[in-house]
């Protein structure tokens, strides 16, 4: 039987090299010393700087594009992009949480409303399926600025109540850290809609915005409905990077 190995350069700490790599370019985005609508270097002049193969330096900067940095031009190069963009994964499931502490954000939250025995809206679970749920009302600030309203209707036959603390930080890290549960997957939508009364009042937005609205159902391990969830971001602030699931 023939063994394939693959190739992976080491520096002398023995960290990878295209993990150097994409360390340097990382603080030099976090150090402004590209802005948005620069491009990197190239890959030629990378491999020349760092003496490492072509596919070391692809793999850095594939890297910094999967994280939402750069985005890769064919034929053009990387372009740096504005951070202030809100990038979704709309692929993956993950906490907002999880999302602004991987894209070095500043972030936070305001609760607007906590309230219990409330139905969910027909256009979250397409259908007359009747149960109650614990609404959750957040606003989502990214450097500064208001950019995302959340509203999650939080089945109470799973969970009874939710404390104004998890709401506050991460309701993913009180249903998995502190309940026990077990998310598995979401399925979501995404559609482009006109801003309500709401979004302009508590966003600070003019009429003439949109918003990008993501609805999705979250389920548990066992098939269990956990949540329904709309989340409204302002268009002019969102990328996105659909079944999602959880990883572990």
């Amino acid at each position: 039987m023939v063994m394939y190995t693959e190739h992976v350069e080491r520096g002398n700490t023995g960290m990878e090299k295209y993990q150097k790599i994409y360390s340097d370019l990382l603080k030099a985005l976090q150090e402004k010393v590209y802005q948005p609508g620069d491009y990197l270097p190239s890959d030629g002049q990378l491999v020349i700087r760092y003496q490492v193969s072509r596919e070391t330096v692809r793999k850095a900067v594939k890297a910094l594009a999967n994280d939402g940095y750069v985005q890769r031009l064919p034929g053009r190069g990387s372009i740096v992009l504005d951070r202030k963009h809100f990038v979704f994964p709309v692929s993956t499931l993950e906490s907002y949480r999880e999302m602004v502490a991987q894209a070095h954000l500043d972030a936070s939250n305001d609760v607007i409303t906590i309230k219990r025995h409330v139905p969910v809206p027909e256009n979250l679970t397409g259908d007359n399926l009747s149960i109650l749920c614990t609404l959750v009302v957040r606003r989502r600030w990214v450097d500064g600025e208001e950019m995302v309203l959340d509203y999650d209707y939080i089945n109470q036959d799973v969970i009874d109540h939710i404390p104004y603390e998890a709401a506050k930080n991460s309701l993913f890290d009180y249903f998995e850290n502190q309940l026990g549960l077990q998310i598995d997957y979401a399925v979501k939508r995404m559609t482009v809609e006109k801003g309500t009364f709401e979004d302009r009042q508590l966003l600070h937005i003019d009429e003439s915005m949109s918003m990008v609205v993501i609805r999705s159902e979250t389920r548990l391990a066992d098939n269990r409905i956990l949540s329904f969830t709309e989340s409204r971001h302002r268009a002019d602030r969102f990328t996105s990077v659909e079944f999602a699931r959880r990883h572990k």
